[in-house]
């Protein structure tokens, strides 16, 4: 590849998408408009999800748990935009003031945990008051999300996995909170204190709730089916048998129809729950409900986010679904990460964070299963290695490791380990064939013959996990491996780089950094005087090398823009230095020329991009959610 091919003037082609990936929750804001938060970011759709857009100045943090629009004083006000709070999995709290247009973070929550739900009260115009449950308990404002204190006096639980306002919560003070130890707690003072009012609730974490027209309160629970109450909370009883064992993920109480998402599907009930019956084309887990009735030019519409497959609505109150996931340029596509490979045969394999895997033949333009998994199994990670005829495929699901060497038959056999978490394939695998594996649990196995044999090696004495590893592309000479571990002090990542001389039987410390997040990524590079090991890390692009003159270990730093997330690094298809590096970033793809050159982005600078792919005549990207780009040389 050229150096010239790493231009901005060059535009990027969304060739594809793969479709769906897990909605964790959904808003649907009062002029029409849905939202759908995942674990890829924000989108939106303005058709009742017959298209879809990401929010691409939403959340800095994409990994979105939760959403909550604040109550207005008048929903058909004119000029009157929604507020809407949104929680991730990072652990940050943002408020979009402007109906999710923008997305500025709630600093004072920074710190106080993870929020996965949240309660805005009836009266938020009024009082600003707001509730967010965490493992730790639920915290209250009183100010708009300006200042925090613990809502925590009386729970006998504090690890809070949903909580709800009475509708008349400005005179009576009253919520609601289910815990993940089978506990339901209700406050008659707005928080300030709880009591335990789950009398007749089975011993199950009670994981979400819902309140009908009716002030009939139905709690789901995660082994044991719905339960109701009519006395505010005091007592419960068992909501129809149907869903006796059944896990609940969520609930919706829309006029006269109630829906429960199930571990084994939507069902629906028309009297309260006391009898239920399964969804049409509703066989998918549902983890979160909305539902709105008489939309403008939509009628009554319901929306639910389903494990891996996305975006789902009725428009027959949930007696029948189907997808909404858009398609073409409209497409929902929230897998996350995905790990990809891209082979010579221009095979696109993805494999996301929730065991979904995929395989395109067409630059994502269309989708199949992996064909060599059994039924049941479900791929972990993925991994390629090699050039040309002979570039091998690795894939690791549960117990097992499949192996396709040039395109031909999946070889099973038994994974070391437990799992996989890093693969290092050696820059010389076509002669070394050197492999650095690390499992679920931190263990480093090496292999030698590409796969066909696993040996255990020590790893140093440290706190934390492994971030990532390399093979030296001079292994068969030098022995030489990296390994970088990252453990939290309660306010940074402290890193490690390690290196090995002997293949991994002794381990030496050899550089230190402390960082915001654990994202590391490592590149060997083939300069046998210096023989250096690029590390990113943030906006920092770190250089250990052998100092030819002392042959001491020597340090090179150099920044990029400050608010870059370096996710991956490529050299040139040609690997020729000259062409600098291909950095994937969470602004987009970088050129970082060799010498003092400035970074330039060239391309996808609205985007997370977490794969690229530079060949002789085109530079393939996968961004966050599993868009397929390519730009031609």
């Amino acid at each position: 590849m050229k150096t010239t091919q790493y231009s901005a003037s060059k535009p990027f082609t969304r060739t594809g998408g793969w479709p769906g990936g897990t909605v964790t929750s959904l808003a649907i804001l009062p002029k029409g408009d849905l939202l759908a938060g995942t674990m890829a970011g924000l989108f939106r759709s303005s058709d009742t999800g017959q298209s879809w857009s990401r929010v691409t100045n939403g959340p800095s943090d994409p990994a979105i748990l939760t959403l909550s629009v604040a109550p207005r004083i008048d929903d058909e006000q004119e000029g009157d935009e929604a507020e809407l709070f949104a929680t991730t999995e990072g652990g940050r709290l943002y408020c979009s003031p402007d109906g999710g247009k923008s997305w500025p973070e709630v600093t004072s929550w920074i710190g106080l945990g993870v929020g996965v739900a949240l309660a805005i009260s009836p009266n938020y115009v009024a009082d600003g008051t707001l509730f967010v449950a965490t493992a730790d308990g639920p915290l209250r404002s009183q100010d708009r999300g300006i200042s925090w204190e613990s809502s925590t006096f009386g729970l006998l639980d504090v690890d809070t996995l949903c909580i709800a306002c009475s509708p008349d919560f400005a005179q009576d003070e009253t919520l609601w909170a289910g815990t993940a130890f089978g506990g339901f707690f209700s406050s008659r003072n707005g928080g300030r204190s709880w009591r335990e009012s789950g009398t007749g609730l089975p011993d199950a974490a009670v994981q979400c709730l819902a309140l009908a027209d009716d002030g009939t309160l139905f709690a789901g629970t995660e082994a044991d089916g719905v339960f109701r109450s009519t006395d505010g909370g005091g007592s419960w009883q068992r909501a129809g048998g149907e869903l006796d064992g059944f896990s609940v993920n969520s609930l919706a109480a829309l006029p006269g129809v109630l829906l429960a998402g199930t571990s084994s599907g939507l069902y629906r009930s028309e009297d309260r729950g006391l009898h239920w019956h399964a969804c049409t084309n509703g066989d998918f887990a549902a983890f979160a409900l909305a539902g709105q009735g008489n939309l403008a030019g939509h009628g009554n519409l319901v929306v639910a986010g389903s494990w891996q497959a996305g975006v789902f609505s009725s428009v027959d109150m949930g007696a029948s679904w189907q997808a909404a996931n858009g398609d073409g340029v409209g497409l929902l596509a929230a897998h996350t990460p995905p790990l990809a490979v891209l082979t010579p045969r221009h095979e696109l394999y993805v494999v996301d964070s929730d065991g979904g895997s995929a395989l395109s033949t067409n630059s994502g333009q269309s989708w199949e299963r992996l064909d060599f998994l059994d039924e049941d199994e479900t791929c972990d990670f993925i991994a390629g290695a090699g050039q040309g005829e002979q570039f091998t495929l690795f894939a690791w699901a549960g117990e097992s490791l499949y192996r396709q060497v040039g395109g031909g038959t999946w070889q099973r056999s038994l994974a070391p380990g437990n799992g996989a978490s890093h693969l290092a394939v050696s820059p010389s695998y076509a002669a070394d064939g050197a492999l650095l594996l690390v499992d679920a649990d931190n263990y480093l196995y090496l292999s030698e013959d590409r796969g066909e044999s696993w040996q255990e090696l020590e790893p140093p004495e440290v706190d934390g996990d492994v971030l990532g590893v390399a093979i030296s592309p001079f292994f068969t000479e030098d022995l030489r491996c990296w390994l970088v571990t990252g453990a939290f002090d309660g306010s940074h990542i402290q890193v490690s780089a390690w290196q090995t001389d002997d293949a991994g039987r002794t381990w030496t410390d050899v550089a230190g950094l402390a960082l915001d997040t654990p994202a590391i990524s490592l590149l060997p590079l083939a300069d046998s005087l210096r023989r250096p090991l690029l590390l990113a890390a943030q906006n920092r692009l770190i250089t250990l090398y052998t100092d030819p003159e002392n042959g001491e270990l020597a340090v090179e730093q150099r920044f990029l823009a400050d608010d870059l997330q370096i996710i991956g690094l490529a050299q040139p298809h040609n690997g020729a230095d000259e062409g600098g590096l291909m950095a994937a970033t969470n602004r987009g793809l970088w050129h970082i020329p060799s010498g003092n050159g400035d970074a330039v982005c060239i391309g996808l600078a609205e985007h997370s991009v977490v794969a690229l792919f530079p060949r002789e005549d085109v530079l393939k990207a996968v961004t966050l959610g599993g868009e397929v780009w390519q730009q031609s040389g």
